[in-house]
Order: C-alpha cells, then structure tokens, then sequence
C-alpha cells in the first residue's frame, strides 16, 4: 500500500534537547505541539533548519522515540552539512518538519518472535519498535543485535539496555560483545539454535550491511524486513529520487522499481531486489 498523505503535516517546531551518544552522533528532542497521527517504527520525518540552512534539501530520519504526545526524538549522525546543521543548533533552534512519512514496521503479535537486526544508527527505528513490543507483553522474546565499528558505535545503548530486552552486541574490534560483525554473530545464535529460524527478522542499516543481510536471510530461508537508508529528495514520492528494484516475484512485480518514501521505507525482502 502507497504511503497516503493525509496524516502528514508539516510544521515549525523548536530543539529541546540535545545529547550525545557516541562517536559524532547526537539524540535531538523536538517539541511540536497538535500532533494527533500515530507516528510509528519505521515511518520518518523530512528536517531542515528553518532558517539559514545550509542546505536546500531536507534530511530524512527515522522517529527514534516518542516520549510524550508533543516530543519527538530522532538519532542523528554527523555526515554533512545538513546533519552538522541540525546537531550543532542551539537550544531553540526551530526546524522545519515534515512528518510522519513512509510506512514503517507492523509490530509482530506477542507470541511470535522478533529479532531486530542493527548496524550504527541503524538503531534509529528500534527503540520505540522494542517499546511497543514491550507494551504488548512481549519483552521476553524480542531480540537486538546491534553492532558497531567499536564501542563508541554502538550508539545509545544504555537506552536499549534498560528496556531489559535480549541484547546481543557486537563490534568489529571486539570491544563490546561479540568479536565481528551483526550477521555473524546472528549467524552464531541461529546455529546455536538460541534465535528461532521462524523469527519474524527486521534489519535497518547502511547500504552495504543491509546487502550482506538480504543475501543471509536468502540463504537461511528467514523471514525478513528491510528498512532503506536510501537518499531521499522530497520524503513523498514527487522527485523520484529514491527508486529501489523490486523482485519480479514480490507484490510489485508490475513495478521494475519502487519508491523508498512513499511504498517504503520498510520493505519484505521478498518484494525487493538488493
């Protein structure tokens, strides 16, 4: 189903709060008020500085959490100019904000079991997807694995931590958890047969981890879904910038290509081709 429009607002609405969380990346608090759509896992908003961007084009970013009706945080990582614009700007600073977007992740019914599988910021859409399972009773049999370059790229873990779900940390270096990369570990427990291979299994993360991914859920057999961190000019389907190749077998197979905002971001890995 194509993302509809009707929920989507857009609005100026000022910093609150600023945090950082590991290595050049920040958790920015916005404050809008009159917010009334559901804004779940997964969905995202368009943010630029109201004034004097340094950009023309706003950046998309994943809802990180929701902690009250009128405050929304988002997992910000400093890569250019649009990102330095955003962590940098004072207390006050107002954004414009163009939100909620895309379709994000249906969150599994208690009894099956969820594994989320991050890589970086990568976590962004998993905080509030854990805080929902956990609503619904499901804390025992939800996973994460998240891994990092080091430590320091593990990106507010603390926060995941203290939601008591089952962790599981990796770093390439091995300073935190398993020695080696989020696949590999996943691999581990799936063969130690501690994961389920009937896990529903949702992964978010850079474009070469979410490959390697989609080639090991394949092979596996697993039942999976992908969040995209594809480039992204508009966040609503105009400018066509951020096209991904559909499977011939999925649900789109009238389509060669789908748009990541709007039939996206959140995608089945059997509708896609990556």
């Amino acid at each position: 189903m194509s993302l509809s429009l009707d929920s989507t607002q857009a609005v100026l609405a000022p910093i609150v709060a600023t945090r950082e969380v590991g290595e050049q990346t920040w958790v920015i608090d916005v404050e809008i008020e009159d917010i009334t759509s559901d804004f779940g896992p997964g969905q995202f908003a368009m943010l630029s500085l109201a004034e004097n961007s340094p950009t023309v084009i706003a950046r998309p970013f994943s809802l990180y959490e929701r902690p009250a009706p009128n405050r929304f945080t988002f997992l910000i990582q400093k890569m250019g100019k649009g990102t330095a614009a955003l962590v940098d700007a004072p207390i006050g600073t107002m954004l414009r904000c163009l939100l909620p977007l895309g379709n994000g992740f249906d969150v599994a019914a208690v009894e099956q079991d969820v594994v989320m599988v991050a890589g970086g910021v990568g976590s962004a859409p998993f905080l509030i997807y854990a805080q929902q399972r956990i609503a619904l009773g499901a804390r025992e049999n939800t996973h994460m694995f998240f891994g990092g370059r080091t430590q320091r790229h593990l990106f507010d873990h603390q926060s995941f931590d203290a939601l008591g779900i089952n962790m599981h940390y990796s770093t390439d270096d091995g300073s935190h958890g398993f020695k080696g990369n989020v696949i590999a570990c996943l691999a581990t427990e799936l063969d130690k047969k501690r994961i389920s291979k009937k896990s529903v299994i949702v992964a978010c993360g850079p474009a070469g981890l979410l490959h390697a991914f989609a080639d090991f859920a394949r092979l596996r057999n697993l039942n999976a879904y992908l969040s995209l961190e594809t480039y992204m000019g508009c966040g609503f389907g105009v400018c066509n910038a951020c096209p991904v190749p559909t499977s011939v077998d999925g649900k789109f197979t009238d389509w060669p290509y789908a748009k990541t905002c709007t039939e996206g971001p959140v995608f089945s890995l059997a509708d896609i081709s990556i």
